[in-house]
């Protein structure tokens, strides 16, 4: 069903985000049990359990979540990690496990945001391999960091965008107020250099030795309307 409508996102407005959002994910754990989808059911509710906090919540065409770790009322350093390919729903585990290593590698008066607002590409899809989600993605991407930046404003707001999710990062960054930009275990952001991010934010790159995306070919190609492949 379509989500509620929300209080806007301000301090005193978070408890009842997380409460409504609950419920949201509670009644969409009910659903897909009792339509045989058992595997979302078992991620649903594993989501709904007490003391998870989401700040949105949207069972439709894969899923949209966007889960907190920390005191985000009060945080001084945000951290906004985008998820790449494969994360939906059904794996959300995932993204909540990078969420939850993070926020307890930093801790103290940092939140630690997973920002699942996007449709994700499987990675074996023809979608992994073309800007077109990302592109759609990146609008909901800056509203979200704008919202974000009108409730706390003196925070240092950092993006860590991992896999295709850098590609999502790359196309919402020009303008966007924020400090950092991680992009790790990317596909390529589509762009030869950081200049044509068009931001002010410090841009960082990382991958792990062991990442198998280091293998990938770096081309990108112009296909009539379509751009296939991502660069460097």
């Amino acid at each position: 069903s379509t989500p509620r409508a929300l209080p806007a996102l301000t301090p005193q407005g978070l408890a009842i985000r997380y409460a409504a959002t609950r419920d949201d994910i509670e009644a969409a754990a009910q659903v897909a049990a009792e339509h045989g989808h058992h595997r979302r059911a078992a991620a649903l509710r594993g989501m709904a359990v007490p003391g998870r906090r989401f700040l949105f919540f949207d069972g439709r065409d894969g899923g949209r979540a966007v889960e907190v770790f920390g005191d985000l009322s009060r945080a001084r350093r945000v951290a906004v990690l985008v998820p790449g390919a494969d994360i939906d729903l059904d794996r959300f585990a995932r993204a909540h496990a990078w969420g939850d290593r993070l926020w307890r590698a930093v801790g103290g008066d940092s939140a630690v945001l997973v920002w699942l607002g996007y449709r994700t590409p499987g990675t074996f899809s023809v979608h992994a391999a073309t800007t077109a989600l990302a592109e759609r993605a990146a609008p909901g991407l800056r509203d979200f960091v704008a919202e974000l930046r009108a409730m706390l404003p003196s925070a240092r707001v950092s993006l860590l965008c991992h896999s295709y999710g850098s590609l999502v990062c790359a196309h919402a960054a020009p303008g966007l107020d924020v400090s950092d930009v991680v992009l790790f275990g990317t596909v390529g952001v589509g762009i030869d250099h950081t200049a044509a991010l068009r931001t002010r934010a410090t841009v960082w790159a990382g991958r792990s030795s062991r990442d198998e995306i280091g293998s990938l070919p770096r081309l990108r190609l112009r296909l009539g309307p379509v751009t296939v492949g991502f660069g460097a």
